[in-house]
């Protein structure tokens, strides 16, 4: 049986690209970061720079430490209660910095991000669909 499904927002991204990146804005009181995160349907949490963290003014070992398994290893992170940006919605996430600089790549995870929204991925048209989870439309 077919399953309709709506979505708010409709996006194009960069196939030549590793992965699929969109744009995200971290925000922290009056101060905001503007960066490009990659959709990561394994990843458990949201998963940005160190470096983007100090940048917000926050004290990145002041957070909720936190392990995380990764194909090289474990990588310690602070999580840190922020505002989140993507395509047009935004979420108060709890976001986690890396422990040590120069992390590759920013990441989209399950908790933060991906369990509020709707998101539906056509790679062959190189476009991404999202609403918020809410969203009945």
């Amino acid at each position: 049986m077919p399953h309709q499904l709506t979505f708010v927002t409709r996006e194009g991204y960069d196939s030549l690209q590793d992965g699929i990146t969109i744009e995200a804005v971290l925000r922290l009181g009056e101060e905001s970061f503007v960066c490009k995160a990659e959709v990561d349907r394994g990843a458990q949490v949201c998963l940005f720079k160190r470096e983007i963290g100090e940048e917000l003014g926050l004290d990145i070992e002041s957070g909720y430490p936190r392990k995380l398994d990764t194909l090289a290893g474990t990588l310690l992170s602070y999580g840190h209660l922020l505002t989140l940006h993507t395509l047009g919605m935004e979420f108060d996430s709890v976001i986690y910095f890396a422990a040590t600089p120069n992390l590759r790549r920013n990441l989209l995870g399950r908790e933060g991000w991906l369990q509020k929204v709707r998101l539906a991925i056509v790679d062959y048209d190189s476009t991404i669909y999202l609403s918020p989870y809410q969203s009945q439309e």
